[in-house]
Protein backbone atom coordinates (compact mmCIF):
# COMPACT_ATOMS: atom_id res chain seq x y z
CA UNK A 1 0.00 0.00 0.00
CA UNK A 2 2.49 2.08 0.53
CA UNK A 3 2.87 5.07 3.21
CA UNK A 4 2.23 8.69 3.07
CA UNK A 5 5.62 9.62 1.70
CA UNK A 6 4.38 7.22 -2.11
CA UNK A 7 5.21 9.56 -4.78
CA UNK A 8 4.05 8.17 -7.40
CA UNK A 9 0.17 7.64 -7.48
CA UNK A 10 -2.03 10.28 -8.15
CA UNK A 11 -4.98 11.19 -6.11
CA UNK A 12 -8.12 12.94 -6.48
CA UNK A 13 -10.49 13.47 -3.89
CA UNK A 14 -13.71 13.75 -6.70
CA UNK A 15 -16.48 13.55 -3.99
CA UNK A 16 -16.32 16.80 -2.95
CA UNK A 17 -15.24 18.76 -5.87
CA UNK A 18 -16.66 19.08 -9.42
CA UNK A 19 -12.92 20.54 -10.51
CA UNK A 20 -11.16 17.37 -10.32
CA UNK A 21 -7.79 17.80 -10.10
CA UNK A 22 -4.75 15.27 -9.97
CA UNK A 23 -1.59 15.22 -7.96
CA UNK A 24 0.50 13.16 -6.43
CA UNK A 25 -0.16 11.57 -3.19
CA UNK A 26 3.29 13.20 -1.60
CA UNK A 27 1.89 16.61 -2.80
CA UNK A 28 -1.53 16.01 -1.44
CA UNK A 29 -0.65 15.02 1.51
CA UNK A 30 2.11 17.37 2.54
CA UNK A 31 -0.57 20.01 1.65
CA UNK A 32 -3.04 18.34 3.59
CA UNK A 33 -1.02 18.51 6.71
CA UNK A 34 1.05 21.83 6.28
CA UNK A 35 -1.23 23.67 8.92
CA UNK A 36 -0.07 20.75 11.41
CA UNK A 37 2.11 21.62 14.43
CA UNK A 38 5.47 20.72 12.93
CA UNK A 39 6.44 17.60 15.47
CA UNK A 40 3.12 15.71 14.61
CA UNK A 41 3.66 15.97 10.88
CA UNK A 42 6.05 12.78 10.64
CA UNK A 43 3.02 10.80 12.32
CA UNK A 44 0.96 11.41 9.25
CA UNK A 45 3.38 10.65 6.27
CA UNK A 46 3.68 7.22 8.75
CA UNK A 47 0.24 6.01 7.98
CA UNK A 48 -0.33 4.31 4.53
CA UNK A 49 -1.31 6.68 1.82
CA UNK A 50 -4.38 5.08 0.70
CA UNK A 51 -5.33 4.75 4.11
CA UNK A 52 -5.59 8.20 5.17
CA UNK A 53 -6.72 9.32 2.10
CA UNK A 54 -10.05 7.57 2.80
CA UNK A 55 -9.75 9.06 6.01
CA UNK A 56 -9.59 12.60 4.95
CA UNK A 57 -12.05 11.58 1.72
CA UNK A 58 -14.84 10.84 5.32
CA UNK A 59 -13.86 14.47 6.49
CA UNK A 60 -14.08 16.09 3.19
CA UNK A 61 -17.38 14.47 2.46
CA UNK A 62 -18.40 15.46 6.34
CA UNK A 63 -18.07 19.28 5.19
CA UNK A 64 -19.87 18.77 2.15
CA UNK A 65 -22.73 17.29 3.50
CA UNK A 66 -22.66 20.03 6.50
CA UNK A 67 -22.81 22.71 3.29
CA UNK A 68 -26.15 20.78 2.76
CA UNK A 69 -27.70 20.46 5.95
CA UNK A 70 -27.31 16.62 5.74
CA UNK A 71 -26.30 16.59 9.83
CA UNK A 72 -26.74 13.36 10.69
CA UNK A 73 -24.92 11.99 7.72
CA UNK A 74 -21.98 14.58 8.33
CA UNK A 75 -21.47 13.32 11.98
CA UNK A 76 -21.57 9.79 10.89
CA UNK A 77 -18.41 10.50 8.18
CA UNK A 78 -16.54 12.72 10.71
CA UNK A 79 -16.94 9.52 13.20
CA UNK A 80 -15.84 7.42 10.44
CA UNK A 81 -12.84 9.78 9.99
CA UNK A 82 -11.59 9.80 13.40
CA UNK A 83 -12.12 5.75 13.37
CA UNK A 84 -9.85 5.40 10.90
CA UNK A 85 -7.14 7.94 12.35
CA UNK A 86 -7.36 6.49 15.78
CA UNK A 87 -6.38 3.21 14.14
CA UNK A 88 -2.76 5.25 13.63
CA UNK A 89 -2.71 8.06 16.10
CA UNK A 90 -3.17 9.24 19.59
CA UNK A 91 -6.89 10.58 20.58
CA UNK A 92 -4.78 14.30 21.18
CA UNK A 93 -3.40 14.51 17.55
CA UNK A 94 -4.02 17.96 15.90
CA UNK A 95 -5.75 16.78 13.50
CA UNK A 96 -8.39 15.40 14.64
CA UNK A 97 -9.37 19.19 15.87
CA UNK A 98 -10.19 19.81 12.05
CA UNK A 99 -12.70 16.54 12.04
CA UNK A 100 -14.02 17.63 15.09
CA UNK A 101 -15.25 21.21 14.47
CA UNK A 102 -17.54 19.64 11.73
CA UNK A 103 -18.69 17.60 13.96
CA UNK A 104 -19.63 20.62 16.40
CA UNK A 105 -21.17 22.68 14.02
CA UNK A 106 -23.23 19.63 12.49
CA UNK A 107 -24.21 18.88 16.39
CA UNK A 108 -25.09 23.04 17.14
CA UNK A 109 -27.04 23.32 14.14
CA UNK A 110 -29.13 19.99 15.52
CA UNK A 111 -29.19 21.42 18.83
CA UNK A 112 -26.95 18.60 20.23
CA UNK A 113 -25.59 20.67 22.66
CA UNK A 114 -24.11 17.71 24.75
CA UNK A 115 -22.22 16.66 22.03
CA UNK A 116 -21.13 19.89 21.03
CA UNK A 117 -19.84 20.22 24.25
CA UNK A 118 -17.98 17.32 24.55
CA UNK A 119 -16.00 17.45 21.15
CA UNK A 120 -15.01 21.37 22.07
CA UNK A 121 -13.60 20.06 25.00
CA UNK A 122 -11.56 17.53 23.16
CA UNK A 123 -10.37 20.62 20.73
CA UNK A 124 -9.19 22.25 23.71
CA UNK A 125 -7.29 19.42 25.15
CA UNK A 126 -5.83 18.90 21.82
CA UNK A 127 -4.85 22.80 21.71
CA UNK A 128 -3.52 22.67 25.01
CA UNK A 129 -1.06 19.15 24.09
CA UNK A 130 0.66 21.77 21.85
CA UNK A 131 4.15 23.12 22.75
CA UNK A 132 5.20 26.49 22.24
CA UNK A 133 8.05 25.27 19.58
CA UNK A 134 4.59 24.08 17.49
CA UNK A 135 2.48 27.12 18.27
CA UNK A 136 5.25 29.48 16.57
CA UNK A 137 4.82 27.15 13.52
CA UNK A 138 1.20 27.48 13.43
CA UNK A 139 -0.33 30.67 11.87
CA UNK A 140 -1.75 33.31 13.86
CA UNK A 141 -5.37 32.09 12.68
CA UNK A 142 -4.80 28.62 14.02
CA UNK A 143 -3.63 30.02 17.30
CA UNK A 144 -6.70 31.98 17.74
CA UNK A 145 -9.06 29.05 17.34
CA UNK A 146 -8.01 27.82 21.19
CA UNK A 147 -10.08 31.33 22.07
CA UNK A 148 -12.69 30.59 19.70
CA UNK A 149 -13.22 26.78 21.89
CA UNK A 150 -13.18 28.72 24.44
CA UNK A 151 -16.19 31.41 23.97
CA UNK A 152 -17.70 28.11 22.09
CA UNK A 153 -17.95 26.78 25.38
CA UNK A 154 -19.24 29.52 27.33
CA UNK A 155 -22.13 30.13 24.30
CA UNK A 156 -23.31 25.96 24.34
CA UNK A 157 -23.31 26.20 27.95
CA UNK A 158 -25.56 29.37 27.99
CA UNK A 159 -27.67 27.98 25.51
CA UNK A 160 -28.28 25.05 28.23
CA UNK A 161 -28.73 27.20 30.81
CA UNK A 162 -25.79 26.20 33.11
CA UNK A 163 -25.02 30.02 33.69
CA UNK A 164 -22.05 29.49 35.73
CA UNK A 165 -20.09 27.69 33.50
CA UNK A 166 -21.06 29.79 30.76
CA UNK A 167 -19.64 32.48 32.50
CA UNK A 168 -16.92 30.47 33.46
CA UNK A 169 -15.34 29.64 29.82
CA UNK A 170 -16.43 32.92 28.35
CA UNK A 171 -14.27 34.75 31.39
CA UNK A 172 -11.10 32.43 30.08
CA UNK A 173 -11.64 33.61 26.49
CA UNK A 174 -11.92 36.93 27.33
CA UNK A 175 -8.63 36.80 29.50
CA UNK A 176 -6.62 35.41 26.43
CA UNK A 177 -8.06 37.69 23.59
CA UNK A 178 -6.97 40.49 26.10
CA UNK A 179 -3.34 39.84 25.19
CA UNK A 180 -3.77 39.69 21.47
CA UNK A 181 -2.51 42.79 19.56
CA UNK A 182 -5.84 45.37 18.76
CA UNK A 183 -6.89 45.10 15.15
CA UNK A 184 -10.01 45.29 14.10
CA UNK A 185 -10.88 41.56 13.66
CA UNK A 186 -9.68 41.26 17.57
CA UNK A 187 -11.78 44.17 18.78
CA UNK A 188 -15.25 42.65 16.71
CA UNK A 189 -14.16 39.49 19.10
CA UNK A 190 -13.97 41.29 21.97
CA UNK A 191 -16.87 43.01 21.90
CA UNK A 192 -18.93 39.69 21.19
CA UNK A 193 -17.20 37.55 24.18
CA UNK A 194 -18.24 41.24 26.05
CA UNK A 195 -21.34 41.45 24.90
CA UNK A 196 -22.68 37.57 25.75
CA UNK A 197 -20.58 37.72 29.00
CA UNK A 198 -23.31 41.03 30.54
CA UNK A 199 -26.00 38.38 29.13
CA UNK A 200 -24.80 35.39 31.37
CA UNK A 201 -24.45 37.96 34.53
CA UNK A 202 -27.65 39.43 33.90
CA UNK A 203 -30.18 37.27 32.19
CA UNK A 204 -33.25 38.69 30.39
CA UNK A 205 -36.29 37.14 31.91
CA UNK A 206 -38.01 35.00 29.30
CA UNK A 207 -41.97 35.38 28.92
CA UNK A 208 -43.67 32.08 27.72
CA UNK A 209 -47.58 31.88 26.97
CA UNK A 210 -49.86 31.51 29.77
CA UNK A 211 -53.87 31.13 29.17
CA UNK A 212 -56.65 31.84 31.34
CA UNK A 213 -58.38 28.62 32.72
CA UNK A 214 -62.05 28.32 32.19
CA UNK A 215 -64.17 30.13 35.17
CA UNK A 216 -60.28 31.46 36.32
CA UNK A 217 -61.23 34.97 37.91
CA UNK A 218 -58.98 37.52 37.10
CA UNK A 219 -56.56 37.81 40.26
CA UNK A 220 -56.12 33.58 40.56
CA UNK A 221 -55.17 34.11 36.63
CA UNK A 222 -52.73 37.06 37.50
CA UNK A 223 -51.53 34.76 40.86
CA UNK A 224 -50.47 31.53 38.36
CA UNK A 225 -49.24 34.01 35.78
CA UNK A 226 -46.49 35.04 38.28
CA UNK A 227 -45.85 31.72 39.26
CA UNK A 228 -45.83 29.93 36.17
CA UNK A 229 -43.35 32.87 34.89
CA UNK A 230 -41.19 32.44 37.48
CA UNK A 231 -40.91 28.65 37.47
CA UNK A 232 -40.36 29.04 33.59
CA UNK A 233 -37.45 30.96 34.10
CA UNK A 234 -35.97 29.38 36.94
CA UNK A 235 -35.76 25.98 34.59
CA UNK A 236 -34.36 28.49 31.47
CA UNK A 237 -31.68 29.44 34.34
CA UNK A 238 -32.50 33.50 33.27
CA UNK A 239 -34.05 33.73 37.17
CA UNK A 240 -31.19 35.24 39.50
CA UNK A 241 -32.83 33.63 42.83
CA UNK A 242 -34.16 30.63 44.04
CA UNK A 243 -38.18 30.62 42.54
CA UNK A 244 -39.34 29.56 46.31
CA UNK A 245 -39.44 33.31 47.27
CA UNK A 246 -42.54 33.55 44.83
CA UNK A 247 -44.00 31.24 47.70
CA UNK A 248 -42.30 31.82 51.24
CA UNK A 249 -44.39 33.16 53.78
CA UNK A 250 -43.02 35.71 56.59
CA UNK A 251 -42.25 34.75 59.47
CA UNK A 252 -42.73 37.14 62.55
CA UNK A 253 -39.60 35.47 64.27
CA UNK A 254 -37.12 36.96 62.02
CA UNK A 255 -37.55 40.32 63.12
CA UNK A 256 -35.93 39.68 66.11
CA UNK A 257 -32.68 39.02 64.29
CA UNK A 258 -32.56 42.68 62.63
CA UNK A 259 -29.99 44.48 64.42
CA UNK A 260 -30.07 48.92 64.19
CA UNK A 261 -27.17 48.20 61.67
CA UNK A 262 -28.85 45.61 59.57
CA UNK A 263 -31.78 48.18 59.83
CA UNK A 264 -30.01 51.69 58.30
CA UNK A 265 -27.72 49.28 55.72
CA UNK A 266 -31.16 47.94 53.71
CA UNK A 267 -32.65 51.26 54.15
CA UNK A 268 -29.73 53.15 53.21
CA UNK A 269 -29.45 50.70 50.01
CA UNK A 270 -32.75 51.54 49.27
CA UNK A 271 -32.50 55.03 49.46
CA UNK A 272 -29.64 55.45 47.27
CA UNK A 273 -31.65 53.07 44.41
CA UNK A 274 -34.54 55.44 44.39
CA UNK A 275 -32.09 58.70 44.56
CA UNK A 276 -30.00 57.75 41.48
CA UNK A 277 -33.36 57.32 39.75
CA UNK A 278 -32.09 53.30 38.78
CA UNK A 279 -35.13 51.16 37.46
CA UNK A 280 -36.63 50.47 40.78
CA UNK A 281 -37.37 54.18 40.72
CA UNK A 282 -37.92 54.74 36.96
CA UNK A 283 -41.06 52.33 37.28
CA UNK A 284 -42.75 53.38 40.20
CA UNK A 285 -42.50 57.04 38.51
CA UNK A 286 -44.10 55.76 35.48
CA UNK A 287 -46.86 53.40 36.93
CA UNK A 288 -47.50 55.33 40.05
CA UNK A 289 -46.54 52.12 41.96
CA UNK A 290 -44.22 49.04 41.49
CA UNK A 291 -44.97 45.87 43.59
CA UNK A 292 -42.01 43.86 44.37
CA UNK A 293 -41.16 40.97 46.74
CA UNK A 294 -38.52 40.87 48.88
CA UNK A 295 -35.76 39.00 46.63
CA UNK A 296 -36.55 41.16 43.54
CA UNK A 297 -35.39 44.23 45.86
CA UNK A 298 -32.42 42.97 46.48
CA UNK A 299 -31.85 41.30 42.87
CA UNK A 300 -32.49 44.96 42.10
CA UNK A 301 -29.86 46.86 43.93
CA UNK A 302 -26.31 45.98 42.94
CA UNK A 303 -25.38 46.34 47.16
CA UNK A 304 -27.67 43.88 48.32
CA UNK A 305 -27.26 41.69 45.69
CA UNK A 306 -23.50 41.80 46.38
CA UNK A 307 -24.09 40.90 50.45
CA UNK A 308 -24.62 37.30 50.65
CA UNK A 309 -25.62 37.74 54.65
CA UNK A 310 -28.18 40.18 53.67
CA UNK A 311 -30.87 37.11 52.24
CA UNK A 312 -34.22 38.12 51.13
CA UNK A 313 -35.78 37.20 54.54
CA UNK A 314 -33.61 39.27 56.69
CA UNK A 315 -34.03 42.40 54.22
CA UNK A 316 -37.81 41.70 54.15
CA UNK A 317 -37.60 41.99 57.88
CA UNK A 318 -35.91 44.81 58.01
CA UNK A 319 -38.42 47.00 55.13
CA UNK A 320 -41.42 45.40 57.36
CA UNK A 321 -40.10 47.12 60.90
CA UNK A 322 -39.36 50.32 58.45
CA UNK A 323 -43.22 50.39 57.38
CA UNK A 324 -44.73 49.25 60.56
CA UNK A 325 -42.79 51.83 62.34
CA UNK A 326 -43.63 54.49 60.32
CA UNK A 327 -40.40 56.64 61.45
CA UNK A 328 -37.72 58.96 59.68
CA UNK A 329 -36.71 56.22 57.51
CA UNK A 330 -40.48 56.40 55.96
CA UNK A 331 -40.74 60.20 56.18
CA UNK A 332 -37.40 61.15 54.77
CA UNK A 333 -37.97 58.51 51.73
CA UNK A 334 -41.74 60.73 51.61
CA UNK A 335 -40.27 64.16 52.30
CA UNK A 336 -36.75 63.96 50.37
CA UNK A 337 -37.65 61.78 47.38
CA UNK A 338 -41.56 61.51 47.20
CA UNK A 339 -41.54 58.02 47.47
CA UNK A 340 -44.01 55.52 49.97
CA UNK A 341 -43.45 52.50 50.86
CA UNK A 342 -45.76 49.73 52.50
CA UNK A 343 -46.74 46.20 52.52
CA UNK A 344 -49.19 43.85 51.47
CA UNK A 345 -49.49 40.19 52.07
CA UNK A 346 -52.87 39.85 49.66
CA UNK A 347 -51.37 41.38 46.39
CA UNK A 348 -53.36 40.18 43.68
CA UNK A 349 -49.99 38.95 41.71
CA UNK A 350 -49.08 36.54 44.51
CA UNK A 351 -50.82 33.59 46.77
CA UNK A 352 -52.14 34.76 49.64
CA UNK A 353 -49.74 35.38 52.60
CA UNK A 354 -46.87 36.09 50.59
CA UNK A 355 -45.22 39.69 51.38
CA UNK A 356 -45.38 41.75 48.36
CA UNK A 357 -43.43 45.44 48.92
CA UNK A 358 -45.33 47.94 47.13
CA UNK A 359 -43.33 51.50 46.42
CA UNK A 360 -45.42 54.77 45.28
CA UNK A 361 -44.29 57.59 43.66
CA UNK A 362 -46.02 60.62 45.24
CA UNK A 363 -46.75 63.41 42.34
CA UNK A 364 -47.16 66.71 43.01
CA UNK A 365 -49.19 69.50 41.68
CA UNK A 366 -47.07 69.90 39.47
CA UNK A 367 -46.25 66.64 37.79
Amino acid sequence: MGCCYNTSNIVTISNTNPAVTAITEYEFIEKVISTIPLSQRDLIRRIPSHYFLTAYAFYKNAQNLLKHERFEEAELACNNAVDMLLQYLHPTHYIFQKILEIYTDSCLRREHFAKALCSTFTCILIHSEISSVDQASLSTRENFRIIEYYFRMGAIYKNMNDMKNALKYMLQARQMISSWPQVEEIINFTRIIDDNIRDVREPKLTIQPVHPRPDESDIDFSRRFTLEMAQFNAQRGTLQFDVSEFTRLPLKSTEYLITPAILKKVYKCLYNELSKNGLMARVARLAIESQLIAAQIKNSIPELKQNSLLTPMLIEAALTIVIDRQDEYCQKLKRELRFEIFYTDFSNFHQNGVRVFIIRYVKSGDD
